[in-house]
């Protein structure tokens, strides 16, 4: 039975000095790749419109995944905070959430300071590619999308890589981007459809949330009451923003 991983992708706090997210008051957003720093480079550059919310990079300075345009999503499953999407296989959701910040205007200098958590978009896993298996190897329909994911630096993934291929008529990044959380509340929906990976609900105080949410995991295990009740709550979220996905269907 499936499961929905929880996975944090694009610049985040630490990187808020040289790239952000923006979000519009009306909920429509671009999503920001992170970037590298130093000399380091990637093989995939910014996106067009990603370009002008950055400052001080290079156009190729940054690790370009999730592949939105075609769909895949990529990640060095050797770290240990992403060690658990060694087990996500066909018919499992990756579902993805960012920091984005308040930008009412069409650039860098527009930015405010109010930000927030918000999810952002899905893939539903159609194929999935491991270490040492070359992008040919993935159906004849997908090899050209597995090919231009970011971790593909040659024709086959390097050791500890994965390369998830997501479901066309299944996945997306969203229109309107859904708030997660800015501030933990029982009316937060990190509260309401996430719990620890001992199965409890998130502290209100003490630890902060986003210690149990640092790592990729999965979040609702669909063969259980609970995970389709959970499912169910962030399905309901994500469609009353985006009316025709629907990150259960199927």
């Amino acid at each position: 039975m499936s499961k929905i991983y929880l996975i944090n992708v694009g610049a985040n706090s630490s990187h808020q000095s040289k790239a952000r997210c923006p979000i519009r008051s009306d909920g429509t957003f671009v999503y920001v790749p992170f970037p590298y720093s130093g000399s380091d480079y990637g093989t995939r550059p910014y996106p067009a419109d990603a370009w002008l919310f950055t400052k001080g990079l290079r156009r190729n300075q940054t690790h370009a995944d999730p592949d939105w345009r075609n769909l895949t999503y990529g990640d060095y499953v050797a770290n240990a905070r992403a060690a658990s999407l060694r087990n996500a296989s066909p018919s499992d959701i990756l579902l993805f959430w960012s920091l984005l910040w308040r930008n009412e205007g069409d650039d860098w200098n527009s930015f405010e300071s109010d930000q927030s958590w918000h999810i952002i978009g899905a893939l539903r896993v159609e194929e999935v590619l491991r270490e040492g298996q070359n992008f040919k190897e993935a159906k004849a329909w997908n090899r050209r999308r597995a090919k231009a994911n970011a971790h593909f630096e040659g024709d086959s993934l390097g050791i500890g890589h994965m390369v998830f291929i997501g479901a066309k008529e299944s996945s997306a990044l969203l229109t309107f981007a859904v708030p997660l959380v800015t501030k933990l509340t029982t009316r937060s929906l990190l509260y309401r459809a996430i719990r620890t990976a001992a199965g409890e609900k998130l502290p209100l105080t003490g630890k902060h949330w986003s210690s149990f949410t640092r790592s990729c995991r999965p979040i609702c295990d669909l063969a259980t009451p609970d995970g389709q009740r959970r499912a169910m709550i962030l399905r309901d979220a994500i469609q009353a923003k985006n009316s025709t996905f629907d990150l259960l269907s199927g």
